[in-house]
């Protein structure tokens, strides 16, 4: 079959030709999705968006490509518009969504022997999608047999880190982090072993950098520290810049998070030195939000200030991109979030209160939303809304109890340590905190 033809049997197939018939739904994908719970609403099922910046995180893993399936091309793929996407799509859904073959995700070739994957993918997106030459197209690295075993392996060990970031919404870190540190041994052998090449050690800085997460929401800040630091070494031999901006990232806002934003900015602008021109803006737009709380901290208006309207500035542009590791867009409800932090640090009651009652409502996760209330509540104290400050305490206690969470239990014992003896809120706060002491699962 000629190029034109094979154009035109791919382009009927996927029924974009009017009168090629209606496509016929593929529902096996559908209900693949939405038995994934969401990573950002818990209890709601991974919206389209979701799964497609996991597609694109897990295609980077194997590839080093990057990729930019949307919530669009899910939405083809599961109207039966595209029945067949490109290999390494499919194997990224086989992987996400927990799928022994692509017939059990509702995909299937066609008889003719022509597939989208025949055509060469940059001519026929800008001829029959008008997405043009531009769109970024990943090709599996290696052949053969040894190609596969790798790239599976590659995927296997990456499958339960994404799986615990998932459960880490509902499930408390104390329970999690022994799965987690046992996943972190395993994976180190295994790159030791088998995959010492940069996508092992992407995906060895990964596991460590959730294990450290964990650790400081377990209030062991010593290992989130040693955790946080292998992560960047893990990130280095993986020679991945921006994997490295990343980590160094995420310790320098721990460090402002346990009280030292000194050195927290310093890391914060060590990360944004390993970035460049080609970095996706949700990196500079997440750090500038980092660099924000951590001046906010050090009392620096102007610097705060500064750090916002640049975070501000690069939110929601380029929304559909998702690089990994910033698998998810960072928005202007993101930078909200941050801003509400910086400025509860700095101590603007007035401002904080305005962006808090924004922000908070669209925060679906219960621990960011508890960990906000608490930092609107410490605010609240010094300011001597005893009160209401004791309420949000409180509120934000009972999700620290359930989720075992001491990164929170230690913020409310520090809003104590802000309110005076007396009224019933303060009272009621005392007696959760005294009972704390007296529960053995704690």
């Amino acid at each position: 079959m000629n190029f034109s033809a094979c154009i035109r049997s791919v382009t009927v197939r996927n029924g974009l030709i009017r009168g090629a018939g209606v496509p016929e739904p593929n529902e096996a994908l559908r209900v693949a999705r939405q038995r994934l719970g969401s990573p950002s609403s818990p209890g709601q099922p991974m919206t389209r968006q979701e799964l497609a910046e996991a597609v694109n995180a897990q295609t980077y893993r194997l590839t080093e490509k990057i990729t930019e399936v949307d919530a669009n091309h899910i939405g083809k793929w599961e109207r039966g518009v595209i029945r067949w996407p490109a290999a390494r799509y499919r194997q990224a859904l086989r992987h996400i969504l927990n799928a022994d073959s692509d017939l059990e995700l509702g995909f299937r070739r066609s008889g003719n022997g022509c597939t989208t994957e025949n055509v060469d993918r940059r001519t026929y997106l800008g001829t029959t999608l008008g997405l043009g030459v531009g769109v970024a197209l990943a090709r599996t690295r290696g052949t053969g047999a040894a190609a596969d075993t790798s790239d599976g392996l590659v995927a296997s060990i990456s499958a339960p880190t994404e799986s615990y970031r998932r459960m880490e919404a509902s499930v408390s870190s104390r329970h999690l982090a022994p799965a987690v540190e046992g996943h972190l041994r395993l994976v180190k052998q295994v790159v030791r072993d088998k995959l010492h090449d940069a996508r092992g050690f992407a995906a060895l800085s990964e596991v460590a950098g959730f294990s450290a997460w964990l650790a400081a929401d377990r209030g062991d800040t010593v290992l989130a520290r040693a955790r946080y630091q292998e992560s960047i070494r893990f990130a280095e031999s993986a020679r991945n810049p921006l994997l490295v901006s990343y980590m160094i990232g995420s310790l320098g806002h721990f460090a402002v998070e346990i009280g030292d934003p000194h050195q927290g900015v310093r890391l914060l602008d060590k990360a944004a030195r390993q970035l460049d021109n080609s970095s996706p803006v949700a990196a500079r737009a997440w750090l500038a939000s980092l660099r924000a709380v951590a001046f906010g901290a050090l009392r620096d208006r102007a610097a705060m200030t500064g750090a916002l309207t640049t975070a501000e500035r690069l939110a929601d542009r380029h929304a559909g991109e998702a690089r990994w590791p910033w698998v998810f867009a960072f928005t202007a409800a993101k930078v909200a979030r941050y801003q509400s932090s910086a400025l509860a640090k700095f101590g603007d009651v007035s401002a904080a209160r305005s962006v808090y009652a924004a922000v908070v409502p669209s925060m679906a996760a219960p621990k960011p939303q508890a960990l906000a209330k608490v930092e609107h509540a410490l605010l609240l104290a010094r300011a001597a809304h005893q009160d209401e400050a004791a309420k949000l305490g409180l509120e934000a206690l009972r999700v620290g109890k359930r989720y075992r969470s001491e990164r929170i239990v230690s913020n409310v014992r520090t809003l104590r340590s802000e309110l005076p003896e007396g009224g019933r809120e303060v009272e009621d706060l005392d007696r959760m905190l005294t009972k704390l002491y007296d529960e053995d699962q704690w």
